[in-house]
């Protein structure tokens, strides 16, 4: 038995299958923001991928195992791109404008990742572990925020408030940005970003002075 073989053919066999794990999801994501959500159907995700429903079903046990990895897709090639701009920024007022900015970039850059997301939204019906698996990506974006925010308010740069609390008013804010991308396309993001990087650096300066 030649073990180097054998080991060369499983690598092979792991990165194509991987490959064409990718291709439907891809696939998918194009499927629900052409389609929307509930016409998605196995068949219908098939034929614009060019393979049959059997071979989806190899890959992924049921549609809502592969609405999971289209979900984890959007929000980790979100990630991808946002991390090493904020990383490269060196001061938190800096890492919280790149945050905001990147983030509505990404947006505006996969415009049909939003669409996959909003039809997902809607259509979806809570089962039981779903709410879990989205609460944890939420929950990963908003600790970054954290993060960031309590590095601002130790390094003085922020005042004292919950970061918790503003990184889900940010985190809201930025969310609510998907759906007028849809409906109004010519809205100018890039002043869409400055808007809210100035709101939250007034939100968020030590130097405001705050009235009740």
């Amino acid at each position: 038995m030649n073990i180097n073989n054998n080991m060369n053919n499983q690598k092979k066999r792991t990165f194509i299958e991987a490959a064409r794990q990718a291709q439907i999801v891809e696939c998918a994501i194009e499927t629900i923001a052409s389609l929307g959500f509930a016409q998605a159907s196995l068949a219908q995700i098939a034929k614009r991928a060019g393979i049959s429903t059997g071979v989806i079903s190899y890959h992924f046990k049921n549609k809502e195992t592969l609405i999971r990895h289209v979900i984890e897709k959007v929000y980790t090639s979100g990630d991808s791109y946002m991390r090493p701009l904020i990383q490269s920024a060196t001061s938190a007022r800096e890492m919280l404008s790149v945050y905001i900015e990147s983030n509505i970039a990404f947006m505006s850059a996969h415009k049909t990742y939003m669409l996959a997301l909003l039809e997902i939204w809607s259509g979806i019906r809570p089962e039981e572990g779903k709410e879990s698996f989205v609460f944890n990506l939420q929950e990963g974006a908003i600790y970054d925020l954290v993060q960031i925010l309590q590095f601002g308010q130790k390094s003085g740069e922020f005042r004292t408030f919950s970061p918790r609390v503003m990184a889900i008013t940010i985190r809201q804010a930025i969310d609510g940005l998907p759906p007028q991308i849809m409906t109004n396309p010519e809205l100018d993001l890039d002043a869409y970003a400055q808007e809210l990087i100035t709101l939250f650096k007034l939100a968020t300066d030590k130097n405001v002075t705050l009235s009740v």
